[in-house]
């Protein structure tokens, strides 16, 4: 839902403010000089949200799956001293396999792969990896990336 709202500058010229509000998605606004301009970025930032397409300035354009883990590690886990050792394990495993991905391209087909990759794995004992096993590890990368998206705001 958009909204066009007219206001004056200070020298007397009028401007076209322009606010998009889509449910689930953070507001987005746009100042022009002509309304017709306004209206078509109306159109085409809608379209573009709707679509996944539009991302202004996200951080999540700025970071890589390594800077997040790292960051994780270094500052989050010594606050888990339980489970520090299991998780810097497990994170050191996702930097390996995903760390080059940039936190705006990773999906959920990305992480289905290395889980199934993971399932396949050879333990010491010479069977493959537990399905409760494979789970920790989800929950480890769950864990940074929901600190990531709540707290650092990438």
């Amino acid at each position: 839902m958009a909204s066009i709202r007219e206001r004056k500058r200070k020298d007397g010229s009028k401007v076209f403010q322009v606010q998009i509000r889509l449910r689930g998605k953070r507001p987005t606004t746009m100042t022009f000089k002509r309304k017709t301009d306004a209206q078509r970025w109306i159109q085409d930032t809608e379209s573009a949200i709707r679509d996944g397409r539009y991302f202004k300035k996200s951080e999540s354009r700025r970071h890589t799956v390594e800077e997040l883990i790292d960051r994780f590690i270094e500052v989050e886990l010594p606050q888990k001293p339980k489970m520090f050792k299991e998780y810097r394990g497990q994170l050191t495993w996702w930097k390996e396999q995903i760390g080059h991905i940039l936190l705006s391209d990773l999906s959920s087909p990305v992480i289905v792969q290395c889980r199934e990759q993971l399932s396949k794995t050879i333990t010491n004992r010479g069977g493959f990896m537990s399905n409760a096993r494979v789970n920790r590890y989800l929950a480890g990368l769950s864990s940074a990336i929901t600190t990531a998206v709540n707290e650092w705001h990438w």
